[in-house]
């Protein structure tokens, strides 16, 4: 398990919809998604190659800003909820 402390939870449709979706298929990202299996870190490169994942499976990713960045957690789950009410 992740400790999460510091880690942003809150605000995921905005960030989900501008920074997960905002990748292509065929496009690398400069941020991956880091996934944690068995407390194992491994990189994921698309939303299509995250949802291949179980529900519970931890997520990172980062958001970047002009000023700083946010370092967001969430569970496949979560992104899969908001691909289901109508996320892109």
């Amino acid at each position: 398990m992740i400790e999460k402390t510091g880690f942003r939870k809150d605000n995921l449709g905005p960030f989900f919809n501008q920074v997960a979706f905002s990748i292509l298929p065929d496009q690398k990202q400069g941020a991956p998604f880091l996934v944690n299996i068995d407390n194992t870190i491994k990189k994921c490169s698309t939303v299509d190659d995250l949802l291949e994942y179980d529900d519970d499976v931890e997520v990172l990713q980062t958001w970047p800003g002009k000023s700083r960045s946010d370092i967001f957690y969430f569970k496949v789950k979560d992104i899969r909820e908001h691909i289901r009410k109508g996320g892109k």
